[in-house]
């Protein structure tokens, strides 16, 4: 037993006196203490000499702020989005002027402006090109690379501040992503999404995304999977989720590729046969999704050929003439086997992957 107030004493570094009049910054601070702040400078090196503002676009929250020379109807003039209050604005980024992918979605945008007008909607693209750049862009005839007359703003965020700030900003290229923002009229966002520099958009999803958000607004509602104008839509809580899909038909029944060998129950009569049947019986409960049926179908299978005097079935508990079974057998876990012997449980139920007591049950079973 070591007792360790008697250990010989660590070697301890000569002490080294301080100056009593040690330089100390103008602010105070001893310059051998490590900082625990961030200057300026450091956050320049960071970004290789260009400092950017941090992202601040949030889901929920208000759009940041900007205004910024922008190519207006064939001149350079001024955007804010302080402009825009009362309407919904599609705000979309691209990378370069002069460029491939990014006219067809210019231009495509321009061609359908007046739909998204129609919904209130106003619709902005933006780029870190000069105004000069743009305008010279859309006085380029489109089959020579340009845009032609173009019937949205493109706004030049020359010090790429606005992209920054709408976190699509590539720092290594110094150019925006395709980012593209749906705000609402009171100011806040309510979509972002931003795809990489060879994925240009579709402006049918912009579109549906626009009429989905403006829906949910004025219904209250919540839109599912591919809502379109005039689909169903549903509440937003647990009964309104059934009762959507209630209403949007019956789903099919899942095709069962595993225990095939054993004869399947189709409804409450079914079952009452065969559990009342001459031979003694074991009855799984199973589902097509459910891992654990599927790993116990072939030890099934075989018991079935092992244990020959043993009626085997299965009821798939997914099936709508089983459903009213599960809460009459207090089915809660799956698979469960449940044994009869001339109409009357004999036995306690079994749940889940249990190969070795699942055997001995069948094998007591079969003896009776």
């Amino acid at each position: 037993m070591c007792d360790i107030s008697k250990a010989p004493p660590k070697h301890q570094p000569p002490a080294v006196s301080k100056p009593a009049s040690a330089p100390r910054h103008a602010n105070g601070q001893d310059p051998q203490k490590k900082r625990a702040y961030t200057t300026l400078e450091d956050e320049e090196d960071r970004y290789g000499g260009v400092l950017y503002p941090e992202p601040s676009a949030r889901i929920g929250r208000p759009a940041p702020p900007f205004t910024a020379e922008a190519a207006v109807d064939g001149d350079i003039g001024t955007v804010s989005l302080e402009d825009y209050k009362g309407k919904y604005v599609v705000l979309f980024f691209y990378p370069k002027d002069f460029t491939f992918v990014c006219p067809t979605e210019i231009i495509a945008f321009s061609d359908r402006s007046e739909e998204f007008k129609d919904l209130n909607c106003e619709v902005i693209a933006a780029s870190t090109d000069t105004p000069e750049v743009h305008l010279a862009w859309i006085k380029t005839p489109r089959n020579k690379g340009g845009l032609g007359h173009i019937k949205i703003p493109i706004i030049a965020d020359v010090k790429k501040e606005i992209a920054a700030k709408y976190g699509c900003l590539s720092e290594d290229d110094g150019v925006a992503f395709r980012g593209t923002y749906l705000i609402n009229p009171e100011g806040v966002l309510e979509h972002i999404t931003v795809n990489n520099y060879g994925i240009g958009r579709n402006i049918d999803e912009t579109k549906r995304i626009l009429q989905a958000t403006q829906f949910v607004a004025e219904h209250g509602e919540v839109c599912p999977a591919g809502w379109n104008p005039g689909s169903k839509s549903m509440k937003g809580d647990h009964i309104g989720s059934q009762e959507y899909f209630g209403s949007v038909g019956k789903e099919e029944p899942q095709e069962v590729d595993f225990g095939t060998k054993i004869r399947s129950i189709k409804d409450k009569s079914d079952l009452q046969q065969t559990i009342q049947g001459p031979k003694p019986a074991v009855v799984e409960f199973f589902a097509p999704w459910c891992g654990k049926c599927r790993q116990i179908a072939p030890f099934v299978e075989e018991l079935q050929e092992k244990y020959p005097d043993v009626t085997f079935a299965k009821a798939d508990t997914t099936a709508e003439p089983i459903e009213p079974l599960l809460q009459e057998h207090g089915i809660k876990i799956l698979p469960t086997f449940k044994f009869f012997v001339k109409g009357k449980e004999v036995a306690q139920p079994i749940s889940g992957y249990k190969k070795g007591p699942l055997e001995d049950a069948i094998k007591q079973l079969a003896s009776s």
